[in-house]
């Protein structure tokens, strides 16, 4: 007799893990229930199914994707990736502990979901004849969440590795896994459209579903994720190194049609919208975006799907914990880069740069507008609800960062450091490295270090879908279509219609607007320019000097660490690992 526990243990195979299974005697287990049981009772395989969700492996964790871009530096965490040194046996930060999940991970939950998608219609079976439309239709909807589950699995993998196995039911023990190869690239899209498109036919609206789980909505949104990211320079310009990652003959127009009607049919629906935030008051725009990211729930209209924490047991959210200022007794793992901040534009739209020159590195006024020496002053809102710098507001005290230097008739006489720097005289080990911390994705009022956070965790929000079909429209040519939603965006953060080139509008939007949501290293390497852009990381100094009771102020950038991107970098290496098991993987260019 065969047994399957609830919640499966899983152990190493060709590509894989497989669930446990045992033959044992005639003897009903008292610790886990037998697959009769199991599938045959509604509630147990709904059970079942939400060891799925966990296995997506979304959520707040130490290592973001963001330190992988140009966006931040991870602190205390080895990053092989930037310095060019990621391969095949050592693809850190890929795949290891509270890093970021890697190809065994979501195998492993493709398994299970696989082997759910396979027995959960004997639950319909097993079912009184009075009973057998509700169960039926239960069963219809948890194999919308499994299709969505399984869809969502393979994007991670397709957009990490391009094309892989493609497995659509549970494999067995005694499987030929040396048949078993990568489909293509376009394979590999197709199948996760068609789950993504079954799903969303058996999902229901957000409003008739438990909250965090699958919904239409989050189905459609994940096929505009995909379907953008195939149409996209790296895949589809024509020059992919091998089917695998890339089209062989791509047809550009159709493919950008295709991300265009995907995002559009999200936009359509009607439960999905655009919170307010008090435009065009700039200061109530910082403010109440940064409110949002601190919501407990995923109620708003303009959360697609995330996933929620408790502050007693589940997941932990260590968010502050690991990021806020180290002042306040906290660790501050994802330190912004001086690069993203110089992104931010000026708050009537005009680059930085057009108001500050930089001068062996140190930073020098020379705006006719904005006369302010503090480059921080005058800045797109959402830098404030994003970013943590020096003398910002956090938790009732001022963020510091600067080195305050008395010198008199001509002899330094005091020099006092930030009490949020490495050299502070508390907690200075846990401080930041470029000077910034994150503000966005924190609580403002969790101030002890040991206590969980439980803000909610949001992996598809609306403004994406509005840049996803924005961009699949200037690629359409459908550019005054493209700058109402661009300009949408802007507007509602306070910030004026853009001007210039419409490509950089775009591109500067989905930048600042998803800041530290996870899609930047996708943009960077999907557009092609993780080569020139993935370049060294650097900090700010700030000095404050009071020389014979005259202060002057000086913000000089350093070089916080080294970076080395290559052309192999665009996509990561399937393990060495996985290789030696199934030699007949074929490795992606540039890690053989």
């Amino acid at each position: 007799m065969k047994y399957s526990k609830i919640f499966i243990a899983v152990f190493g195979s060709l590509l894989f893990g497989m669930s446990s299974c045992h033959d044992i005697l005639d003897i009903t287990p008292v610790d886990r229930y037998t697959d009769a049981v199991l599938w045959e009772d509604i509630n147990l395989s709904k059970a079942y199914l939400l060891d799925t969700y966990r296995g997506t492996g979304i959520g707040y964790r130490q290592y973001m994707v963001t330190g992988v871009s140009d966006e931040s530096q991870i602190k205390f965490r080895e990053n092989f990736y930037v310095r060019g040194d990621i391969s095949p046996d050592n693809a850190a930060p890929w795949g290891l502990s509270s890093y970021l999940p890697g190809w065994n991970d979501h195998y492993k939950n493709i398994q299970k979901i696989n082997k759910f998608l396979d027995n959960v219609g004997r639950a319909v079976e097993a079912a009184s004849a009075d009973n057998k439309t509700s169960v039926q239709a239960q069963v219809d909807i948890l194999r919308g969440e499994a299709l969505y589950l399984r869809a969502f699995a393979y994007t991670e993998l397709a957009r990490t590795y391009g094309g892989v196995p493609l497995l659509a039911t549970e494999s067995q023990i005694n499987q030929d896994f040396q048949s078993i190869t990568r489909a293509s690239f376009e394979e590999t899209i197709n199948f996760i459209v068609k789950d993504c498109d079954d799903a969303a036919a058996l999902l229901l609206e957000k409003s008739r579903t438990e909250m965090g789980k699958a919904t239409k909505a989050a189905a459609l949104a994940l096929k505009s994720r995909i379907l953008l990211f195939a149409a996209s320079n790296l895949t589809a310009d024509g020059t992919a190194g091998s089917k695998f990652v890339g089209y062989t003959n791509p047809n550009r127009p159709a493919l950008w049609k295709a991300a265009q009607l995907a995002a559009k049919a999200v936009m359509d629906l009607p439960e999905v919208g655009l919170e307010s935030f008090g435009a065009p008051n700039k200061e109530q725009v910082s403010n109440s975006m940064a409110a949002f990211f601190e919501k407990r729930d995923l109620a708003s209209p303009e959360v697609i799907w995330g996933k929620m924490y408790s502050t007693i047991d589940g997941d932990i959210n260590s968010m502050n914990g690991q990021n806020a200022p180290s002042s306040t007794g906290f660790a501050t793992s994802t330190n912004p880069s001086q690069k993203l901040v110089d992104t931010y534009q000026m708050e009537d739209g005009s680059n930085f740069y057009e108001h500050f020159a930089v001068d062996n590195d140190v930073y020098r006024n020379i705006s006719g507008k904005y006369k302010n020496e503090n480059i921080y002053k005058n800045r797109d809102p959402r830098f404030y609800a994003t970013i943590l710098y020096d003398s910002a507001l956090w938790n009732g005290k001022n963020v510091d960062i600067r080195t305050r230097v008395t010198i008199e008739n001509g002899v330094e006489t005091k020099r006092v450091f930030g009490f949020d720097t490495e050299n502070s005289t508390y907690n200075a080990h846990n401080a930041t490295v470029t000077g910034y911390s994150l503000r966005k994705l924190l609580i403002g009022n969790l101030t002890d270090p040991l206590n969980r956070n439980n803000n909610a965790y949001i992996e598809f929000r609306y403004p994406e879908i509005l840049l996803n079909y924005a961009e699949a429209s200037i690629e359409l040519g459908e550019i005054s279509e493209a700058a109402i939603y661009i300009n949408m965006i802007r507007n509602r953060a306070g910030m004026p219609d853009f001007t210039g080139d419409i490509t950089q509008a775009l591109r500067y939007e989905r930048q600042i607007e998803l800041a530290f949501e996870n899609q930047r290293w996708y943009d960077m390497r999907r557009w092609k320019i993780l080569v020139p852009e993935l370049t060294n990381v650097y900090g700010i100094k700030i000095d404050e000097i009071t020389n014979n009771g005259v202060i002057s102020t000086t913000w000089k950038r350093f070089v916080t660490q080294t970076r080395e991107a290559v052309d192999r970098m665009l996509w990561i290496p399937i393990p060495r690992i996985e290789i030696n098991k199934a030699p007949q993987l074929e490795q992606n260019p540039g890690y053989n």
